[in-house]
């Protein structure tokens, strides 16, 4: 009754890990990343207004001067129509004044004045035309768009990104490396590339960029690995491996 029961030992229990970099059989660090394109620009209207047409969604191929979105023209073509009218005021009144000038019944500050509101009106007009055409939201270069970020019926600010635009001639992978790694890895420029879907897919990659500060959080350096020559099979957004070779 005295002798004391020893308790069974607890069981053991599995532990999740995730591994950041690893070396392979081959030789080389290997580094899971995501694949992404060098060049990805923020599109958004130069005015504000209500967006009335969105003609493409989320993985449309498009190509450089195609029409991406459309804004109410309502406001801009009323404000071109007072600009229009306000120039031609000032263009009679210029050339009245000229003539007035010539036969010496004004003087040359008069005409002056009249000449300067000329110009001031001719610019307030070429400026609503150039309001009138930014209605149009035109991409600027041939890719596929990544994101959509408004949609018909919203109102939008100038500069507020409405559509992100990816090329598709410039992949490369995005990886994070560990501090460990970055000594050896500033020597290391060729590395090779595989997809997770398709192990058979392998390219050739070049380190392009190197991090020189670790994120806050993560205490990682972004890197970004160039596909060299990549085919039909690599995609936006698809998980890849880099191994760098040694």
């Amino acid at each position: 009754a005295c002798g004391k029961v020893e308790a069974p030992p607890e069981p053991l229990r599995p532990v999740l890990t995730s591994v950041l970099g690893s070396r392979s059989e081959k030789g080389g660090s290997t580094y899971s990343g995501d694949v992404r394109s060098r060049f990805e620009t923020q599109l958004a209207f130069r005015i504000p207004g209500k967006i009335s047409v969105r003609l493409v969604d989320a993985g449309a191929l498009v190509k450089a001067g195609d029409v991406l979105a459309r804004l109410d023209p309502a406001d801009t073509a009323l404000s071109a129509a007072a600009a229009s009218a306000q120039l031609e005021l000032a263009e009679a009144d210029a050339r009245r004044y000229r003539e007035l000038r010539a036969k010496n019944f004004v003087s040359q500050a008069a005409l002056d004045g009249k000449e300067t509101a000329y110009k001031a009106a001719l610019a307030q007009a070429d400026l609503a035309r150039n309001q009138s055409a930014y209605t149009v939201l035109r991409a600027d270069q041939a890719g596929v768009v990544a994101q959509v970020s408004a949609e018909v019926g919203q109102v939008i600010a100038a500069g507020q990104a409405v559509i992100r635009l990816a090329r598709t001639d410039t992949l490369e992978v995005a990886v994070s490396i560990p501090e460990a790694r970055m000594p050896e890895l500033r020597l290391q420029k060729e590395a090779e590339v595989s997809l997770w879907a398709d192990e058979k897919a392998a390219f050739k990659g070049v380190l392009r960029e190197l991090s020189t500060v670790a994120d806050p959080v993560t205490r990682t350096y972004a890197a970004r690995v160039a596909i060299v020559q990549p085919d039909a099979r690599v995609l936006l957004g698809m998980t890849a491996n880099v191994r760098f070779l040694s």
